[in-house]
């Protein structure tokens, strides 16, 4: 298993997990260096996607797992690869959001996050919560 930053040619294989933004977005947050990839030989079976809140903040916008693959700390292992890369760049702290009524809550919890408030977006159910955590 290896993760690695994610090129044009996984696209296809993201788009598999990665339904949230439009495929063209995709491709631009690929080119931008914004999207690491889990693999299992030539197979992608995890994403984790992110960007900057306020042009200033890394922000996870997704992280998924397979589930065939999911419960053996791969999450776990992309997080803490991503969090050890925005500490090389010089940001202090990472943020993410997960909905209320969602299982990843807990993940994020376990790992030090910390809730920081929560919104309700248009045409969502439960609420948005906010998390921090700081990279020491």
């Amino acid at each position: 298993m290896e993760i690695r930053l994610a090129v044009a040619e996984d696209k296809a294989k993201i788009l598999k997990y990665d339904c949230h933004i439009h495929h063209n977005k995709v491709g631009e947050c690929i080119y931008n260096g914004l999207v690491d990839v889990l693999c299992d030989s030539s197979n992608i079976v995890g994403v984790l996607r992110w960007n900057l809140f306020w042009q200033s903040i890394p922000f996870l916008d997704l992280l998924f797992i397979d589930e065939a693959y999911r419960g053996q700390g791969w999450g776990k292992k992309m997080m803490a690869q991503w969090e050890d890369s925005m500490k090389v760049m010089g940001y202090p702290y990472v943020m993410l959001s997960t909905q209320e009524d969602e299982t990843a809550k807990y993940f994020y919890e376990k790992l030090g996050y910390r809730r920081i408030g929560a919104f309700l977006p248009p045409e969502q159910d439960a609420d948005e919560i906010m998390y921090l955590n700081e990279l020491k």
